[in-house]
């Protein structure tokens, strides 16, 4: 399994995601069998993945390119920033707000990956696939944080082999 912390930026509240973070939280927890570790900034010398809670057109500020890189998958991301965050930022993977906050599965990620687990078809999502990225359902959606959390960690593993074999 990756390693994963959770990445918060110091002072600043995600008020779009302030009732079911911790939900998540919970039950990532629970789905690892151990305490997740937050953290308030990158270290490179983690060899594992960052999930960061977004939820803002704010934070794709040029202030926060330190926050997001390859290995960051952002959580509960607006749709009209999701380009912007991918354009910008490159980041691993993330999920979309509308879904999150209803505990959906649905993961948006690097093409080449997804590609490996799952069969893409033509022209599902515009919006993304120009930019390298498309979106999926890695396990089926039932309304629980538990399994949203499975369904990014089940990418996460795939993205990791991929990264790693680039």
């Amino acid at each position: 399994m990756v390693k994963i912390k959770l990445l918060e930026i110091k002072d600043r509240e995600v008020l779009a995601l302030k009732k079911c973070y911790p939900e998540f939280v919970k039950a990532l927890n629970n789905v690892l069998g151990y305490t997740v570790e937050t953290v308030f900034e990158l270290d490179d010398s983690f060899e594992g993945y960052y999930l960061t809670p977004v939820g803002g057109a704010a934070f794709i500020a040029e202030k926060y390119k330190t926050y997001i890189t390859e290995k960051s998958f952002l959580l509960g991301a607006y749709n009209a920033d999701i380009p912007n965050y991918i354009e910008r930022f490159k980041p691993a993977g993330l999920t979309n707000w509308q879904l999150f906050i209803k505990a959906s599965t649905a993961v948006i990620g690097k093409t080449e990956v997804i590609e490996k687990v799952y069969s893409l078809e033509e022209g599902d999502n515009i919006l993304y696939e120009d930019l390298g990225y498309d979106d999926y359902v890695p396990i089926p959606f039932d309304n629980t944080y538990e399994t949203a959390a499975k369904a990014i960690l089940s990418y996460l593993e795939v993205y990791d082999k991929w990264l790693k074999n680039k």
